[in-house]
């Protein structure tokens, strides 16, 4: 059995600048702080790892600042979805190659992101990907990517093994992470320089032969 666990920002759906900018509003509108847009200043670039650090060095209640900013950078979403119609969009390919892999008794399939569980749902349903049938952890649940990630092969194994691991992303915290806990990496876009890396998903015939899974015409042969 094979685990291919997915990122959501700039990995699946094309919500990379926009959810930044979004996160660091909710911030400055809920806390009066500013957000380090490069993310080199924060030990885990996960909302709850980054939101967690500014309000230690704030001095903010932590629970209930963490509530009313997750609140807020959720109805920002929600907002800026309803109001963007098809301006935000699947990474190209991503909904193929996600409906094909789900399809394969032989792969099991993860979602672990950074983000928050709402804003993730939100995004995903937006783009047409049920999140209801793909395993997600998200950083609702943990706050470090390792964890999330940890968290996602849990659920997404129930007790059993895995024969490989890949995980699927944009950014350098996908690849520190995947490399920490052993997994094989796939890039996606240019963000990162990596030796296995695509633009997109459309070249799904070359994806899946990294993945060690038969393309879609051959996959359908008896």
């Amino acid at each position: 059995m094979q685990l291919v666990m997915f990122d959501i920002d700039g990995t699946l759906v094309d919500s990379h600048e926009f959810d930044a900018d979004l996160f660091a509003n909710a911030v400055r509108e809920v806390l009066g702080v500013e957000v380090d847009r490069t993310w080199k200043s924060y030990r885990n670039v996960t909302d709850t790892g980054i939101l967690s650090e500014i309000l230690s060095q704030s001095g903010f209640d932590s629970e209930s600042a963490l509530h009313d900013v997750k609140g807020r950078f959720v109805e920002l979403v929600r907002a800026y979805l309803n109001d963007s119609g098809n301006a935000v969009s699947e990474i190209p390919g991503a909904k193929a190659l996600v409906a094909h892999l789900r399809a394969m008794p032989e792969m099991e399939l993860a979602i672990a992101t950074g983000g928050w569980r709402e804003s993730a749902e939100l995004k995903l349903a937006h783009v047409g990907i049920d999140a209801d049938q793909i395993t997600l952890a998200t950083s609702s649940e943990a706050k470090a990517r390792v964890d999330i990630m940890r968290l996602a092969e849990k659920l997404a194994g129930s007790g059993r093994q895995f024969d490989s691991r890949t995980y699927i992303g944009d950014a350098l915290w996908d690849l520190q992470a995947s490399a920490e806990l052993g997994y094989s990496f796939v890039a996606i876009g240019s963000r990162i320089e990596h030796s296995v890396r695509f633009e997109d998903f459309r070249d799904q015939e070359e994806i899946l032969s990294i993945l060690g899974a038969e393309p879609a015409n051959r996959a359908e042969v008896p």
